[in-house]
């Protein structure tokens, strides 16, 4: 399964493309550090799960979302929080994430839930998490 990563973090990319690297799961990770660079990589791969970065310049994180939940709805979109609170957690929900993680107090729980839901996409079995 491919997986795309945007964040404005080059590192957070990094890492989490080695975090990712060894899963059962995942074939291809792509990695993108701007809105433009994301839509790209989106609409030429339609990957299953989109991993997002809550603080994107100008609500960008909003704005992609929104794009992926046009174009492929039921694409998994993750969005990786940077400590906001329970109304701006409430905001992505509502626009659309399936999963929230806190980047920095629960990295560790992504790529464990990123090969579920290749598990998931690949074998049809199960629930959602």
């Amino acid at each position: 399964m491919q997986v795309l990563i945007v964040d404005g973090s080059v590192q957070i990319i990094e890492r989490m493309q080695q975090e990712l690297a060894d899963m059962e799961h995942i074939t291809t990770v792509f990695g993108a550090v701007a809105y433009r660079d994301g839509v790209e990589f989106f609409r030429a791969v339609k990957p299953p799960v989109v991993l997002l970065d809550s603080r994107l310049k100008d609500n960008e994180c909003i704005r992609l979302m929104q794009v992926i939940r046009n174009e492929v709805p039921h694409t998994r979109i993750i969005v990786m929080l940077n400590g906001e609170d329970n109304h701006i957690q409430e905001k992505y929900r509502l626009a659309g994430a399936n999963l929230l993680f806190d980047k920095y107090h629960e990295f560790q729980k992504i790529p464990s839930a990123v090969n579920s839901i290749g598990a998931e996409v690949i074998y049809g079995a199960g629930k959602i998490l």
